[in-house]
């Protein structure tokens, strides 16, 4: 499994070779020290006290001031992905989601309080932006771009201690989403549709530039979102009917009455769903009951502009009731309803990521050790994805935990050696003593 790992990192080698000098073995000595730290543990000081192959100082001088550029690991993931996947020939979605990070202090790169998906809540943290592949069950990260909120656009002395580039500038979480996809579309990689939640698929501007685009997508919406179920007519008001008083019309308007998607599910028969199996889950089928119509929506209501699209909702076992958007106007209900269910694969990804390589667990403030320390990550969930793929040749079935412990178990530890475990634990001990003597907390837990 060691020796795995280290045929899957040679994908990455060049992009770690910089002009000056090689950072590959800095890298790959990162990487398994991800692979070996516990849940929470996974930072530079306690990777260097675990594996001993590198001090505290240069994973740091790794993440922060070596000049590797993250952006040709995140090229490097796209291609490799798209690769193995190509091997099934079929259909890839394109997962976009943000995930969020709680930190302390406010000289972080983009920290500030904002909604955090790992905690449900508003608290201080870092949130990004993250795209990945998926396939049928199997899936993988391929790029992530921080989030910057409006306070850090214009606070240039913050900006410059976190290493912020000049054209990095504040964006909606749905422009961002939409800048990574025209770029991918630009460069020609493949995907067949894209799939996001409710906070991009609520963006009608998003969805009318995808449409326009041509790029399939499946976007989960909020239930307030206002469709039509028979097409309307728009038509300028004639202002020469009207009384005198009250206020015209100036925009074209519709007799036709539009609907929430929410009322629209409200009305709906027993006989009106369908019962489709999604896939096969750890202990049972994952089915639902969905329901999909041709709904039009009105993306400019100075024009009346429409787009013509399916509406899907999907009712869980638990009652719990999903809309989503879609412009595969084509596909079966049973296609759609897959589609549909594949936007869970990018929370198996934040959680395999959180879970098994450190993916939260970084001590850095500069913008561009947060990118790095990204980008190693995914190179640590792209193994993780890889293993599964040549495994599933074979018929068996293996789960992210088990690969991490199979991975973990090959990797030296520095404690492996009771003599040097000995001396690890009297330097620690003796460390401890001296901050209890300055009235200190330990930095380390015991």
């Amino acid at each position: 499994m060691a020796v795995g790992l280290n045929n899957s990192f040679q994908i990455f080698q060049d992009c770690f070779k910089v002009t000056t000098h090689s950072q590959v073995q800095k890298a790959f000595s990162y990487l398994k020290g991800l692979f070996k730290s516990e849940k929470n543990r996974a930072n530079c000081q306690n990777m260097s006290t675990l594996l001993g192959e590198q001090n505290h100082q240069n994973y740091q001088h790794l993440l922060v001031n070596s000049p590797w550029d993250f952006k040709d690991v995140f090229f490097r993931l796209e291609e490799s992905t798209l690769a193995l996947m190509a091997e099934q020939e079929k259909s890839i979605a394109l997962l976009v989601d943000e995930v969020g990070f709680r930190k302390k202090g406010n000289n972080s790169a983009c920290v500030g309080r904002q909604y955090l998906g790992s905690i449900g809540k508003h608290d201080n943290g870092q949130v990004a932006v993250v795209a990945g592949f998926s396939q049928e069950g199997f899936y993988c990260p391929i790029e992530a771009r921080l989030f910057m909120p409006k306070k850090w656009d214009t606070d240039i002395e913050k900006r410059r201690k976190a290493g912020i580039p000049d054209q990095i500038k504040h964006q909606s979480k749905p422009e961002m989403a939409l800048e990574m996809i025209l770029s991918y579309k630009a460069r020609g990689t493949r995907f067949d549709y894209v799939n996001f939640d409710a906070l991009y698929g609520s963006s009608l501007q998003l969805l009318h530039t995808l449409d326009k685009e041509s790029i399939n997508f499946m976007g989960d919406i909020k239930e307030n979102i206002r469709v039509f179920t028979q097409k309307p007519i728009f038509e300028l008001p004639d202002n020469t009917t009207v009384k005198k008083r009250g206020r015209k019309r100036k925009y074209p308007f519709s007799k036709t009455a539009d609907t929430s998607v929410k009322m629209f599910a409200e009305k709906l028969s027993k006989q009106e769903w369908h019962s489709i199996i999604l896939r096969d889950g750890t202990k049972k089928e994952i089915k639902a009951q969905f329901h999909s119509c041709r709904v039009w929506v009105c993306v400019n209501s100075h024009t009346g502009e429409l787009m013509e699209l399916k509406l899907l909702i999907r009712k869980d076992e638990d009652g719990k009731i999903k809309y989503s958007l879609s412009n595969m106007m084509e596909d079966r209900l049973d296609q759609l309803a897959v589609k549909q269910g594949e936007r869970v694969f990018v929370e198996k990804i934040f959680e395999e990521g959180k879970n098994q390589v450190g993916m939260g667990d970084y001590q850095v403030r500069k913008w561009s050790g947060y990118h790095k320390h990204m980008a190693i990550c995914f190179i640590g969930l792209y193994y993780i994805f890889e293993q599964k793929m040549i495994l599933k040749k074979k018929n068996i079935k293996i789960t992210a935990p088990i690969i991490r412990k199979l991975v973990a178990s090959t990797i030296e530890s520095k404690w492996n050696s009771l003599e040097t475990a000995i001396n690890l634990a009297k330097n620690h001990l003796t460390e401890y003593i001296v901050q209890i003597s300055r009235n200190k907390s330990p930095s380390y837990v015991t």
